[in-house]
């Protein structure tokens, strides 16, 4: 598959599940990321560079065909004396000569080297495809995190307007028991600070908003002071299993391209012993040349033709160049079975980890729904009871703080479960498939 066609194989292949859109569904917004973003640009420039380079000629497979032309005109003066008495002197004497040829040259052999560069060229463009679509991968996990974000602070911030407004009730309350005589200056102030409180912590919550809709716009290449009206999302949208995780690590494009790069050392490695083996080419070419002189020994001189020819070296000694290269290639193959290997571990931790946030946040997201009802039904009754006189301003604080807490709790986890599973598909290949 070319990579010019990728892009758009990918918007019909995102395995995403999302709502209908409003004004920006997580959907829309990955597919504006996936054509737009920069970094993604710069990466499926360096894939289509690494499949433009997948070349036979550049393994040195196609014979090489050169043109060459000279012409030399020159002014000489000449003295020429020969055996049989004849002499020539003469000034300002006019001569020119031309050569043209056509020359091609094909190797025979190499020691295999240029199938050796062939099949690294192969593989340089498989890890940059890989390359690709690990970004491909990571750009959608940014964009459905940072989309879940905008969308857990907006959350939050019903609850704390929520609150505002309930804490602008209390104080127009105790100044009306007040002027009636039924409250002091200590609910007053203390129903003053609450409303100020409130106030900062609404404004706060907008620009935390707003700096999450600029993480969002950097990812879509947009406008940074652009917002949206974003739909809300299911905490999860699929049915994970354990054992169909653990068994889809290998899919991972990092895996992949840890596999690729252990293949082009061994292709390298390749490479490099055939610099030792004799070296033979079959050369040709067709020569024109003329020469022409108003004197001297020869006045005109014209010789054509074809010529073929073999050219045979062999290396026999390179001061340990080939050696050392030997040496490290050696190196570089065992350096690129231990990354591997490393890669493979560091994914099993990381999916090992999202496994555990992703189960925990699921449980407690049924412990908080329950606790978030009964939050809501306690700050109920404290606020009748306070219309009522039957409590103080600290008690029904108390049960505002309780039912901050446990709705940010809900969010919160709403949250983790969905960067857990986020996690767990990027990990497994599953965001994008291709």
């Amino acid at each position: 598959m070319k990579i010019k066609f990728l892009i758009t194989f990918l918007f019909l292949s995102i395995a995403i599940v999302s709502k209908s859109q409003s004004d920006l569904s997580l959907q829309s917004a990955i597919q504006n990321a996936l054509s737009s973003n920069l970094d993604l640009k710069l990466a499926q420039s360096d894939a289509v560079i690494a499949h433009n380079n997948n070349h036979i000629g550049n393994a040195g497979m196609l014979p090489t065909v050169t043109f060459n032309a000279s012409a030399t005109p020159s002014l000489t003066n000449i003295n020429q004396k020969f055996t049989n008495g004849t002499s020539i002197e003469k000034s300002g004497v006019f001569s020119n000569s031309v050569n043209a040829n056509i020359i091609a040259t094909y190797t025979l052999y190499d020691g295999s080297r240029m199938f050796a560069a062939r099949n690294r060229l192969e593989f340089q463009d498989e890890a940059a495809k890989n390359t690709f679509n690990s970004r491909v991968q990571t750009i959608v996990s940014s964009v459905i995190s940072t989309y879940a974000n905008i969308v857990r602070q907006q959350e939050y911030l019903k609850v704390l307007l929520q609150l505002q407004t309930l804490s602008d009730q209390r104080l127009t309350l105790v100044k009306q028991r007040k002027e009636a005589g039924l409250a002091n200056n200590t609910d007053l102030y203390l129903a003053q600070l609450d409303v100020e409180s409130r106030n900062q912590a609404v404004n706060s919550q907008h620009a935390i908003i707003k700096n999450a809709f600029t993480d969002l716009n950097v990812l879509m290449n947009a406008p940074a002071s652009t917002t949206y009206t974003l739909s809300s999302f299911e905490p999860t949208t699929l049915s994970l299993q354990k054992a169909s995780l653990d068994s889809s690590i290998i899919k991972n494009p990092d895996v992949s391209l840890a596999q690729n790069q252990l293949d082009i050392a061994y292709q390298t490695q390749r490479e490099i012993a055939a610099a030792s083996s004799p070296l033979l080419r079959l050369n040709g070419a067709y020569n024109y040349n003329i020469s022409q002189s108003q004197a001297g020994f020869s006045l005109y001189n014209q010789s054509t033709g074809p010529q073929v020819g073999l050219t045979l070296a062999i290396p026999l000694f390179t001061g340990n160049v080939n050696s050392v290269n030997t040496k490290n290639a050696r190196v570089n193959i065992e350096a690129a079975t231990v990354r591997k290997e490393r890669t493979i571990q560091q994914l099993n931790a990381a999916l090992e980890q999202a496994w555990v946030n992703y189960q925990n946040a699921l449980m407690q997201i049924n412990s908080d729904t329950s606790a978030v009802r009964i939050a809501k039904e306690y700050m109920d009754l404290m606020q009748q009871r306070f219309n009522l006189g039957q409590n103080t301003i600290i008690e029904l604080k108390e049960a505002q703080r309780t039912f901050e807490e446990t709705n940010y709790r809900l969010i919160s986890n709403k949250y983790i479960a969905k960067l857990a599973e986020t996690q767990l598909m990027l990990l497994t290949g599953m965001l994008v498939k291709n």
